[in-house]
Parts: C-alpha cells; structure tokens; sequence
C-alpha cells in the first residue's frame, strides 16, 4: 500500500487493478488482490454473515454515531462504523446461517458526559411518554445539557430523531413514524437515548446521502453521554406495547 502526496488532482475509486481511497485527509493507493481464498467454509461464512450484519448495523445508526461515537472513534484512528462494530462485537451472534442482533445491548455513543435514569415509559398507539430522573446531582451534569432520543426499526430502516429536551425538563412525548398505509407487519421500535452537551447539540448531523452532496462537511467532536437504551415498542394496528 502507497501514501499518495496532496495534488491539485484528487481521485478515488478504481483504476485498472489499484484501488484509490482516502482516510482522514489521506490518500492511500493499493493494488486489488489476483487471487481469492472463497472455499466457502463454514467459519468463512459465518464470518461473512456478521460482517454484513454489522456493517448493515452501523449504516442503520449512522447519525447517531456521528453524535455519539465521532470523538472517540477519531481518537483511535478509526471511522464511527468500524468503532461501533469493534465496541458491539458480541452483540451479534451467528446461529445456523442466522445472525441476531441484541439491540438491547448495543453502544451507540461513549463520552464523559453522565447519562439518565429512565423512570417511567409509555405507549398509546403512536404516541410514546417517556420521564427520566436528570441526575442533576452529578457535579459533571448541566440542566442545559441536551437528551436526544432516537428511534430506530431495522425491518424498514428507519433510525429518526424523535426528540431532544433539555435535561432538567426530566421527561419527553413524541410520536413515532406511522408505517400503516406502507406494511400490515407489526411494527418494532428500539429507543436509544444520548446526552450531549448543549455548545453542540443544536448542530445536526447528516445522513449519508446528505454528506455526499455535501463534499465539506466534516464531523465535529461531541462531548456526550455513554448511550442508554430506553426500551422497545412494538406497534400494531391494534394493540401498541411498551417493553423496558
């Protein structure tokens, strides 16, 4: 593998048998391998299959790791996405050709910042109540400091920011997206929830697409929370649940 010096010229991609890619500010020149180990073996495969789970995983969450894993993924030297698959290793298991993913334990934000204390968490039909204790007495916690709670369901890919409240409000209401009229499968949403620091928690994040019309945009460090997660929705037409 190559470093390529800065030029008035900047390319990635494929070009014959190099690859032209750039990290951090880096360019990096390699040659494609002429040669494949595929035997297909049952560790290859298993292998494969969470990579892609993975890699799929962190796509999903991509905003919320740029909020919530940018600082210290950049740290180590590391994009956001491989961060979150280092951290969340053994939040997916590989059984029979499947892999399954525990929500529930995901890590999707580490900082200095201390989190909430979910008290109390409600769903009537869409609408979902969540209240928290702010843990205002930790000398490191501010009651401008920002609560941000995302919901995310993997069978439609939807990860959205359903709201962010300052901490001393102690409590937050949202509705979640209406899937109704697009599928008649129940639908199940996991709530995560970030603390961040309120110099930056006014400056969004951007979804993949919108970073790439966006050639300049560049993310910021965040100081937050580690991420806490609030609890599953699971949404029919008929009867809403609410599991912590």
């Amino acid at each position: 593998m190559a470093k390529v010096k800065p030029s008035l010229i900047e390319y990635s991609g494929t070009v014959g048998r190099e690859i032209h890619y750039t990290r951090f500010g880096r360019t990096y020149s390699r040659r494609l391998p002429t040669e494949y180990n595929d035997r297909k073996s049952e560790a290859q495969l298993r292998q494969r299959a969470l990579f892609k789970a993975r890699q799929k995983a962190s796509a999903l969450f991509g905003t919320v790791l740029q909020r919530g894993l940018t600082k210290e993924a950049h740290g180590e030297g590391m994009t956001e996405a491989n961060y979150f698959s280092r951290l969340n290793k053994d939040c997916f298991q590989y059984d029979n050709g499947v892999v399954h993913t525990d929500y529930p334990a995901l890590l999707v934000a580490r900082g200095p910042l201390p989190g909430v204390v979910f008290t109390r968490s409600r769903a009537k039909g869409l609408r979902v109540e969540v209240a928290f204790n702010p843990c205002l007495g930790d000398s490191k916690a501010s009651s401008d400091d920002v609560v941000h709670i995302y919901a995310v369901e993997p069978q439609v890919e939807i990860c959205q920011l359903m709201a962010s409240v300052c901490r001393r409000e102690g409590q937050a209401t949202f509705d979640l997206p209406d899937l109704s009229e697009e599928t008649d499968v129940p639908q199940t949403y996991y709530l995560y929830a970030i603390v961040e620091s309120a110099i930056t928690a006014g400056i969004p994040t951007l979804s993949a697409a919108e970073k790439q019309r966006d050639k300049k945009h560049r993310n910021i460090n965040r100081r937050v929370s580690p991420s806490v997660f609030v609890g599953t929705v699971i949404v029919n037409q008929s009867l809403p649940s609410f599991r912590p």
